[in-house]
């Protein structure tokens, strides 16, 4: 199984083709079944533009089964375009689902929780703004630096992805961090993601590396971003940014006061209506008086894999994977 198997035609030797016989070549790898519809194309037509232009034969398991999918060629190179063909539909396919996991930094320090309720009790008391309202402030126990977010259809995908955070470990992070741990990173002030303060809807904290050298924090983000493009499950860009932005939310408008089971569901909802339902908030008077609020320090101790809208025994999101820092 390799998904991190070819874009383009510089990582051939990313996944085992292996020679049947003198005339053919084959590979097998897991693909999920929400892509397989993908591969096939309207009444098959887009496997078999695949087989042709390569001379293979693909194999994909029928609906309700398990399976991988399985190419056949005469030539190693042939089996090897296919796959390439294939993970390019996948990959697409996948940027277009909604996002079910993320990678971050736990910010949830104790203190810094009891600092973000001291914030959140002032803004609340000193700062009457339209919009502004207690269901707007993140759970302080899920207090985090988002590092990226992908979709992950099922086991396999979440056992290979949790299987590359284990490598970038010692591939992308490690590199970065040794001879600087243990590294604190302090989150102090405010900033926002639109261009209106009386029209804001993600209101976020900053932060910065104490003690150590700045921008080790974000190198390691925009490393891990990048590992996980290649791999394809990020993007390598967000919004047209060519580093990840670092922020750690405190009040999201998307969190005004609704139930907890409709929260799961629809608190991502892309969808146009609910853009439309969303109402911002006056931030105005909380960036004047709360500019350098300072939330305390967090030790890099490890890295989230987690799924999205859950909470876990501690209060965080639920882990699929944790990797030590150390």
């Amino acid at each position: 199984m390799a998904y991190n198997d070819m874009i383009d035609e510089g990582d051939e030797d990313d996944f085992e083709v292996i020679q049947v016989d003198n005339s053919r070549y084959t590979t097998k790898f897991h693909v999920s079944k929400h892509y397989l519809g993908s591969i096939i194309g309207k009444k098959g037509a887009t496997r078999m533009r695949i087989e042709r232009d390569t001379k293979t034969d693909i194999k994909i398991p029928r609906q309700g089964h398990d399976g991988d999918v399985v190419i056949l060629g005469p030539t190693a190179q042939s089996v090897q375009a296919a796959r390439r063909r294939i993970n390019m539909i996948v990959v697409s396919s996948r940027m277009k689902q909604r996002y079910t996991h993320f990678i971050s930094i736990p910010m949830n320090h104790t203190d810094v929780q009891k600092r973000f309720e001291e914030f959140k009790e002032r803004v609340l008391r000193e700062c009457p703004s339209r919009g502004l309202d207690s269901s707007v402030f993140i759970a302080p126990t899920k207090l985090h630096l988002t590092i990226g977010v992908m979709c992950l259809m099922d086991n396999e995908e979440r056992l290979f992805v949790s299987k590359l955070l284990t490598e970038a470990k010692e591939k992308v992070i490690m590199p970065i961090l040794q001879g600087h741990l243990p590294l604190k990173i302090r989150l102090q002030g405010l900033s926002y993601m639109n261009d209106d303060p009386s029209q804001i809807d993600v209101l976020y904290g900053l932060v910065q590396e104490e003690g150590g050298p700045q921008g080790l924090v974000q190198q390691v983000a925009d490393s891990l971003v990048q590992y996980f493009y290649k791999a394809g499950f990020m993007t390598d860009t967000e919004y047209g940014r060519e580093n990840v932005k670092l922020h750690v939310t405190l009040i999201n408008s998307k969190y005004r006061t609704r139930s907890e089971s409709a929260s799961l569901e629809s608190s991502e909802s892309t969808s146009k209506n609910t853009r439309q339902q969303r109402e911002s908030f006056d931030g105005r008077d909380v960036l004047q008086k709360f500019a350098d609020y300072d939330f305390g320090t967090v030790e890099l101790t490890a890295i989230h894999l987690s799924q999205r809208h859950t909470m876990g025994p501690d209060g965080y999101y639920q882990p699929t994977c944790v990797v030590p820092c150390h």
